[in-house]
């Protein structure tokens, strides 16, 4: 659909929430101006103006930029901060769509308007900088938000690094947040999650930053940006294109002297500088321990517990013949908030003995989260297919493996268990390493000696994948020769 131009009133073009004023080049949300930047506005309008009908990729580009060569990846970059601003793919709203081989299409409604030109829309401040914004509270974690915020004026590197669930991007916004009025040029938030291509992250701070890199190398450009400001870059989700993220840090970190960065993570970027600050779950009571309700909580994992089932149950209470079972389901959770939340809307359905019954299967991967979560948050199950793909081969044979440990045990122990021809000594020796980096295996030292032991949700999910492989037979029957022989048992961290 081409909509027709008026020159007695200024255009604007209505669909969703948003109302975009096209002779302003202004996007308005709830009387709030959307934060992109002046390409991803041009070709926002060049989509809506042509709304239902396929617009090339090379007739947008020719169009943004008339008088310079640029590369596809510029487009890219700017279409997907689009996306990002309008909540494209969020409870089902749909705006822009790829037509593979063929180009963009805005696919939503739009209502052509006119008003005064020289009537104002109705605008609210838009105070900088900008975040997004929280919509739950943070549990448990005041301790290491107030270390982040402590030292992050100082330490301009700082990794939060943690598994997958155990609530990282909201730490590290609830930082930025207390950090604001530390940065007089504002703190800026860029998500790495959504690009595939290493290519891509330079580009994407620069589309953030709202800076034009179509004759320059993005971090140059970027670099020049950032020199004389004093600022601070929340880079979220690193991992699985830490390569890139950690040589960016490291250009943009000797070049702006006034520059800090928050970069969240499963594993530290390993870069020049850094200081890595670990994420552990919520506090869980000894399951030895005999609590009434009111002391249980006065740990943070039956907090969040209990919120979240009264969130959906208003009139559940924890009694003080509850807590045993609470803190089971808690600890077979392993104080994960990401894993809590799930299990807590499940109570409504199963009970609190049904839903412990429930976790001791697969059900624990598989419960589902949030009908708008991002895919890898959708449930258990598929944030630690995040975290698998991101493995090496030899990466994923160990952890399948380690699977078949209960208890936790030595590196010695485990290599007993673990190693055939294909790995060796060596080999086990580096994978354990990298799976305690990237936050799948935990390292507990007790009396001077290192223990190994996995997540719950992480020894279901490894077992899984080795019972759907062909050595699952073999190893098992390994395993079971090694216990016969060695009568080994369980250590005490488990």
């Amino acid at each position: 659909m081409n909509i027709l131009r008026s020159s007695q009133a200024e255009e604007i073009l209505h669909f969703g929430s948003f109302s975009f004023y096209v002779q302003r080049r202004l996007v308005l949300n709830g009387g709030r101006p959307l934060r992109v930047g002046s390409k991803a506005l041009e070709i926002l309008r060049i989509l809506l103006l042509n709304a239902g009908e396929v617009v090339s990729k090379e007739a947008i580009i020719a169009h943004v930029w008339p008088a310079t060569v640029v590369e596809e990846i510029n487009l890219r970059v700017h279409i997907a901060a689009l996306r990002r601003a309008l909540g494209d793919g969020l409870d089902g709203k749909r705006y822009i769509v790829n037509v593979p081989l063929r180009g963009y299409t805005f696919v939503a409604a739009v209502q052509l308007h006119g008003a005064a030109a020289d009537d104002p829309p109705s605008m609210v401040e838009d105070p900088r900088p900008t975040l997004p914004v929280r919509l739950s509270q943070i549990t448990g974690r005041d301790a290491v938000v107030d270390v982040l915020v402590r030292q992050l004026p100082d330490q301009r590197l700082i990794t939060l690094v943690a598994a997958g669930g155990m609530g990282k991007t909201v730490v590290a916004l609830r930082a930025a947040e207390l950090l604001v009025g530390c940065y007089e040029d504002g703190v800026v938030f860029i998500d790495i999650a959504a690009l595939d291509d290493p290519a891509l992250v330079a580009p994407q701070v620069a589309a953030v930053l709202n800076l034009s890199i179509s004759e320059r190398e993005p971090v140059d450009c970027i670099g020049d940006y950032l020199r004389p400001r004093r600022i601070l870059l929340l880079l979220d989700n690193c991992e699985h294109l830490i390569g890139a993220c950690a040589a960016l840090v490291e250009r943009l970190l000797k070049v702006a002297p006034r520059l800090s960065i928050l970069a969240t993570s499963r594993e530290p970027l390993l870069a020049e500088g850094e200081c890595v600050r670990r994420l552990m779950p919520l506090t869980v009571p000894a399951q030895s321990a005999h609590l009434s309700a009111a002391d249980a909580l006065t740990y943070s994992a039956l907090q969040l517990f209990v919120s979240c089932v009264v969130a959906h149950q208003e009139r559940f209470c924890l009694r003080d013949q509850d807590v045993p079972l609470v803190v089971a389901i808690c600890r077979r959770l392993n104080g994960s908030p990401l894993a809590i939340e799930l299990a807590a809307t499940r109570v409504a359905g199963f009970g609190l003995e049904g839903l412990h019954a429930q976790l001791q299967s697969e059900f624990l991967l598989s419960m589902q989260g949030r009908r708008s979560a991002l895919a890898r948050q959708e449930s258990l199950r598929a944030s630690l297919d995040w975290s698998y793909v991101l493995l090496t081969p030899s990466e994923q044979l160990v952890l399948q493996r380690l699977a078949l440990l209960k208890v936790a045990v030595t590196l010695d122990q485990a290599i007993r268990v673990i190693a055939c021809k294909t790995l060796g000594r060596a080999d086990i020796f580096d994978a354990v390493l990298q799976l305690v980096a990237k936050s799948l295996l935990l390292a507990d030292m007790v009396d001077e000696v290192v223990y190994y032991r996995l997540f719950n949700c992480t020894r279901v999910y490894a077992l899984g994948k080795l019972q759907e492989s062909d050595e699952f037979h073999v190893v098992r029957e390994r395993y079971a020769r090694y216990l016969d022989m060695r009568r080994v048992k369980p250590n005490r961290v488990t």
